[in-house]
């Protein structure tokens, strides 16, 4: 039985990769999260299902979390922020975090295969995968999510600095939205927005369960088949909030999330 982990478990991505991995009975998921009592709210039949264990804590415990992804094919590091917060470290704490279980993993058992990760990440990160875009649009995408952005690259760095024995790959997909699964497939030459966050976690679902070394620090976007995506017409509310927070960050505490 092929076990996975999920970490973020309670955000979007997060619940998204709940649900797919759930559609078949032969996956065990270890899902971790600070707050069982909001997971089981936001997936109720995480409380029946016996093939989904829930780890809860704090994300510095590495006790915790190298229990969580021991003994799992992969390792999605599904944990971030929603909103442009000033100075924020979630990418990065997440990335320490899991090297360190891993370290402690590797101490414990020297022998025993170390679970690939998979990043969520983002195409305006990509210059490759986001050349298509006019350069002001893509200057737009970049400043309205800075803060976030810079503590991703952060974190990408850091685990490219660990690729002599840890294996990761990070999906860069568009702009997503709450739509239900409508297809997907893998690229590492383009992005698409909108893609909805089933459809993200299927083709992440789909880089764990792949083969090889094929995807080992790639930049993989994962891309809609289908035509008729969900639009997200509160796109515009977004990008001014990001706008407003990387302009004046002092302006966080206030109206920030």
């Amino acid at each position: 039985m092929p076990s996975y982990a999920v970490l973020g478990a309670t955000g979007n991505t997060g619940l998204s990769l709940l649900t797919i991995l759930s559609q078949s009975p032969s996956n065990s998921i270890h899902a971790y999260c600070r707050s069982k009592s909001k997971l089981l709210r936001l997936h109720p039949s995480s409380s029946t299902n016996e093939r989904i264990k829930i780890y809860e804590g704090a994300l510095e415990d590495v006790s915790l979390i190298s229990s969580c992804i021991s003994g799992t094919r992969a390792v999605f590091l599904a944990v971030a922020l929603s909103d442009n917060k000033p100075a924020c470290t979630i990418a990065q704490d997440t990335a320490r975090v899991v090297v360190a279980a891993l370290e402690k993993l590797r101490r414990d058992e020297p022998n025993a295969k170390l679970p690939r990760l998979v990043v969520l990440s983002s195409a305006s990160l990509s210059a490759h995968l986001s050349r298509s875009l006019p350069r002001v649009v893509h200057w737009l995408l970049l400043a309205c999510a800075s803060h976030v952005y810079a503590d991703l690259a952060k974190a990408e760095t850091y685990l490219r600095s660990q690729s002599s024995w840890i294996s990761t790959t990070f999906v860069k997909p568009g702009g997503l939205v709450h739509d239900a699964q409508k297809g997907h497939e893998l690229s590492t030459e383009r992005q698409v927005t909108f893609l909805s966050f089933l459809d993200l976690a299927a083709g992440m679902v789909e880089i764990a369960d792949a083969e090889g070394e094929g995807w080992d620090g790639r930049d993989v976007s994962v891309v809609p088949t289908a035509e008729d995506v969900r639009v997200e017409w509160w796109a515009p509310y977004y990008l001014f909030r990001g706008l407003l927070f990387h302009f004046f960050p002092s302006a966080y505490p206030l109206l920030g999330s």
